[in-house]
């Protein structure tokens, strides 16, 4: 019996048997071929018995009929062969005698035609047809098997979390689903760098042997380059592509790299999020007559969608993991810090002495330390490195060792801190500096001596209740800013009941949910906290701590926080 086969259009390779002796192709739905493209007339065209065999009239129509890519007459009858092909707007037919179940063999068989159909299990059989040379190759899967592998595909994704893994897996399902794909590509887009990242590809050399089997080529022949024109095309207009000839298709842009890379048919999908975020692309092409065709696009489309939001769960996890493991490596950053800071506060007759100190982060750019030096003498130090977190962190760990070598090494604070200067200077680490307070008490005389790189004032409650601000008039410029700045001092008598405090702006500057400053020139707070705390200086400490966390309820911490009070005890 002969047949007319579907090689363009939907559904492709459908066989239609030429029963009856006029089979009338058009849009109307009483016509026994109905088309659906634009520009099929209600009844375009038809097929007439004519003795044993047939021959193909075109009913007059609007875009009138090809035969073997001849326009035809209308109303004139002309014979068909084997192997004829018959074109009615977008859509090609072929002509054949073959009754069902036999090899179809055309007159000049050259290339060949892959028909894939599900077997009773839904599996994917194969088998080879010969077909006419100038007919374009197709492949033809039923709706079931189509399902069953895109459902594959689907388990796939949902069962893998490493986008490595899967990307592998789904260029295999989508393969053994297009047998006319020479190459296959997934390529996903880095988010900051928007560079493309090949993550899986496939290549299956197309040769005059059936699909199935392709001779191994040489590494250094694949060719493994994409067309950067076509994806970015898509990934701009967040549009799937599909090109049955994309060297000759308008709507795709102009590039070199199609007609080197010898891309025919083309299918390019993108892979969007729901929330319409483009991570990439899934491409399939062919070098020769293979052809996509729209149900191929829609399967693709569909397995793209599955892939998109597993690519994005998949990355939603590692950055889940790399999370935690920043978080664990922080927690030890955290406990090293802690390391470079005094375990306890001395311990001296007579005197009295309280420290606190609570990054803002993790780890944060506070230092204090509490140095012991020759002559009954102990020398104090808080710092404050620009900046805050982990580039504060490491920075504060090298200065702590300088200064206890500088405070060693020098005679007076004044001279410590130039050598500290000196040194930060030197190390060249742009955009970063540190403020200093750094004090060396005489602890037979109660005497302290002060120098001040651009720190906050010393402030000194004496007995009587009095606060004065003390410093302020010697201060110079932090370290790190100036090769050579010196540094001048003052000596402070400290009485029993007296109490010190050095602090960071972590102390000054907490706000409430009103943002307004704790301690500002308009009201300030923190002299007044000092004036009125009662005790030595683990209570005023304490105190102070307690007033601020107070007032900054409800708003997050900004500063790291750096307290040192100290003093005679009263007798």
């Amino acid at each position: 019996m002969a047949i007319l086969r579907r090689v363009t259009g939907s559904p492709v390779g459908q066989i239609i048997e030429l029963k009856g002796d006029q089979i009338v192709i058009g849009r109307a739905p009483e016509c026994q071929i109905v088309l659906d493209p634009n520009g099929v007339s209600r009844r375009h065209a038809e097929v007439r018995r004519v003795g044993d065999g047939h021959a193909l009239v075109d009913l007059n129509s609007r875009n009138r009929t090809k035969l073997n890519d001849t326009m035809i007459a209308p109303r004139k009858e002309y014979p068909l062969r084997p192997g004829d092909r018959i074109h009615i707007c977008d859509v090609e037919l072929t002509y054949h005698l073959t009754p069902p179940g036999e090899t179809i063999k055309a007159r000049e068989t050259e290339d060949v035609m892959v028909v894939i159909e599900g077997g009773p299990d839904n599996s994917l059989n194969m088998q080879t047809l010969d077909a006419s040379r100038s007919s374009t190759l197709v492949s033809v899967v039923r709706p079931e098997v189509k399902l069953k592998a895109i459902l594959e595909i689907t388990r796939n994704l949902s069962s893998e979390l490493r986008i490595d893994a899967v990307a592998p897996k789904i260029l295999d399902s989508l393969a053994e689903l297009f047998p006319q794909a020479e190459r296959l590509f997934l390529v996903l887009q880095d988010p900051a760098s928007k560079r493309l990242i090949r993550k899986a590809f496939k290549y299956r050399p197309n040769r005059r042997a059936p699909f199935h089997a392709t001779a191994a080529v040489p590494e250094d022949e694949i060719p493994v380059s994409i067309s950067r024109s076509i994806v970015s095309h898509v990934l701009g207009q967040k549009k799937a592509v599909l090109s049955q000839d994309a060297s000759i298709d308008q709507d795709l842009p102009a590039s070199a790299s199609i007609a080197d890379l010898k891309i025919r048919s083309v299918m390019c999908v993108p892979l969007l999020t729901p929330d319409g975020q483009a991570l990439g692309i899934l491409q399939l092409d062919t070098s020769d007559r293979r052809q996509f065709h729209q149900d191929d696009l829609d399967v693709l489309a569909a397995v793209a969608s599955q892939a998109a939001i597993a690519i994005q769960n998949a990355r939603m996890h590692e950055s889940l993991l790399e999370r935690e493991r920043l978080e664990h490596d922080l927690k030890l950053a955290e406990q090293v810090q802690k390391r470079f800071l005094p375990r306890a506060v001395p311990m001296v007759a007579g005197w009295e002495f309280f420290a606190h100190y609570n990054p803002a982060y993790e780890v944060g750019g506070d230092y204090y330390d509490f140095v012991p030096l020759p002559n009954q003498r102990l020398a104090l130090a808080l710092g404050d490195v620009s900046g805050k977190g982990v580039a504060a962190a490491l920075m504060m760990a090298k200065f702590s060792g300088d200064t206890r070598f500088c405070l060693l090494s020098q005679s007076c604070p004044g001279a410590a801190a130039a050598e500290l200067n000196r040194l930060l200077y030197a190390a060249g680490i742009e955009e970063k500096f540190i403020t200093l307070s750094l004090g060396v008490i005489d602890l037979a005389r109660r005497c302290l001596t002060l120098a001040s790189a651009g720190h906050l004032p010393l402030l000194v409650r004496r007995a009587d209740g009095r606060v004065e601000e003390i410093g302020e008039e010697i201060t110079g410029f932090p370290l790190g800013i100036l090769p050579e700045s010196s540094y001048r001092q003052l000596e402070v008598t400290l009485q029993p009941g007296d109490i010190a405090m050095m602090y960071s702006d972590g102390i000054t500057d907490p706000r409430n949910t009103r943002e307004e400053l704790y301690d500002s020139r308009e009201n300030r707070r923190l002299l007044k906290r000092l004036t009125e705390s009662p005790g030595g200086p683990e209570a005023v400490g304490r105190s102070i701590l307690q007033d601020i966390r107070e007032f900054s309820m409800g708003h997050f911490q900004t500063d790291d926080i750096t307290l040192v009070c100290f003093g005679p005890v009263a007798g």
